[in-house]
């Protein structure tokens, strides 16, 4: 796991007394140098920490504020897997603030709907223009190594969401040569049928385009029997964890797998 370090997202490996084993180079330079990974968590996210970090919990994802040299209180979302050594993969995501902002809008917009009819046509149009940059927001393309990249995705994949997010896939994936994606399901919810359609579609075009590869991780069961009827002649790929995803990057980082899918 030596190669970890240069992964270019924000990645600690800790022990199950939280002290910090391994970081990357951007953990690194955004996070301050000290040895426990609690002491890099905000007072009040301190309980939170505490209660799902703890030792073999199973994989999931949360929100914790932390320190950053920059921000003593960045929101930041946890996606972690503990290991059958007793360490712990932590992968950072700072939140958008640009997202956070427009769902504190939505939000207020609602409340206001809620006790007013004045003006309801304007607030409806402002409400669905602010849900439709969110949509847009939602699959964020992080490049992980010159050929490969992550694109978490978040709340349920609907046909809206994925007309919107696909186009900026395809043209980051054309636009970087990219081999592999690495599409993490750990924040999703619900798959309508059409928006099913659209994600296979996606996978579709990313083989035809340039025979990228996709490794979509951390599906439950309930989104196992949707995505069981996926055409696999795109050599699509699963993987349980986001253990799993990190050792498959590694591996073809220092083996070069990757080409052998290229035209």
């Amino acid at each position: 796991m030596a190669n970890v370090i240069n992964l270019p997202i924000p990645y600690f490996q800790i022990s199950k007394d939280y002290e910090i084993r391994t970081r990357s180079h951007l953990a690194e330079k955004l996070f301050p140098n000290v040895d426990g990974f609690l002491e890099l968590v905000d007072g009040d996210s301190m309980e939170k920490a505490q209660k799902y970090l703890q030792f073999k919990s199973d994989d999931t994802e949360f929100e914790l504020v932390m320190k950053t040299f920059q921000n003593p209180f960045s929101l930041f979302e946890i996606r972690m897997s503990w290991n059958t050594d007793s360490t712990c993969e932590i992968i950072c995501l700072e939140k958008n603030s640009h997202n956070e902002k427009l769902s504190r809008q939505i939000d207020r917009l609602r409340s206001r709907l809620q006790n007013t009819n004045f003006e309801l046509l304007d607030k409806k149009n402002e409400l669905e223009s602010a849900l439709h940059r969110i949509n847009e927001l939602s699959g964020p393309f992080i490049s992980l190594t010159d050929d490969a990249a992550l694109i978490p995705l978040f709340g349920d994949l609907t046909d809206e969401k994925m007309e919107l997010i696909t186009q900026n896939i395809l043209d980051n994936a054309h636009r970087r040569n990219q081999e592999r994606l690495y599409f993490d399901f750990t924040g999703v919810g619900d798959i309508t049928k059409k928006g099913f359609k659209e994600l296979q579609q996606l996978f579709k075009t990313l083989w035809y385009m340039g025979q990228i590869e996709a490794i979509i991780i951390g599906i439950t069961p309930q989104q196992a029997v949707v995505l069981n009827h996926l055409d696999t002649e795109y050599h699509l790929r699963f993987v349980s964890t986001l253990k799993d995803a990190i050792s498959d990057l590694v591996k073809h980082t220092k083996t070069g797998a990757g080409s052998r899918y290229r035209r």
